[in-house]
């Protein structure tokens, strides 16, 4: 049998069988060193979707109310509240920022507040994150995600420039097309804009994304 096949079994199983009462053993396992089971326990909590809501929002004020730096639950707890459009995080996520030393972690906190609509506050950080950063090449595909919640028009210049950078490896280009085509889906508007400053190959590319 497929191992895809097993782990969907055990999803469904834990689902039907343990209910979103699972959840808090589930959150627990998010520090396991094995990323096969960190990934498991996220599909798991994702399916359960909005019922996981309530418990996911306790373990989340316990975690802050922990004050402990580099928390890595606490950034999954984050995430994933983000994704469930969670606004009652928004106020806690900035003063986040100082418990987490590596920029990865960080940016985790900078796409939820993108998630949660208040991208336009930190576009500048982003775009010195993708454009002038230190070590933009490794961060480029997070930097590209969080904008890629921003539909406005400064976000399309930011991305549209740095397809001009011949420092980012062709998979980090085709994650900006990406990007360029989710935000003109969700802003036909933005398209004039994009044609009036875009290459005329990076128009192509995403007009190729989009057939």
């Amino acid at each position: 049998m497929d191992v895809n096949d097993d782990v969907e079994r055990l999803v469904e199983r834990i689902i039907s069988e343990k209910g979103v009462e699972a959840i808090p053993s589930l959150i627990n396992l998010l520090t396991d060193e094995d990323e096969k089971v960190r990934e498991t326990v996220l599909q798991i909590i994702y399916r359960f979707g909005d019922a996981a809501r309530p418990i996911l929002l306790q373990k989340y004020r316990e975690r802050i109310k922990m004050c402990q730096q580099n928390d890595v639950v606490l950034l999954y707890l984050v995430d994933i509240l983000s994704d469930l459009g969670e606004t009652s995080i928004k106020k806690d996520l900035y003063n986040l920022l100082s418990r987490y030393d590596d920029e990865s972690a960080q940016l985790v906190i900078y796409e939820a507040i993108c998630k949660l609509k208040d991208g336009e506050k930190i576009l500048d950080i982003l775009a010195y994150y993708l454009l002038e950063d230190e070590y933009r090449e490794e961060l480029a595909t997070q930097v590209i995600m969080a904008l890629s919640h921003v539909p406005v028009p400064r976000t399309i210049e930011v991305l549209a420039r740095a397809y001009r950078d011949d420092r980012f490896a062709e998979d980090v280009k085709k994650d900006i097309v990406q990007a360029i085509s989710m935000l003109t889906m969700k802003d036909p508007k933005l398209w004039d804009h994009f044609e009036k400053i875009a290459d005329k190959e990076l128009i192509s590319e995403v007009k190729a994304f989009t057939k």
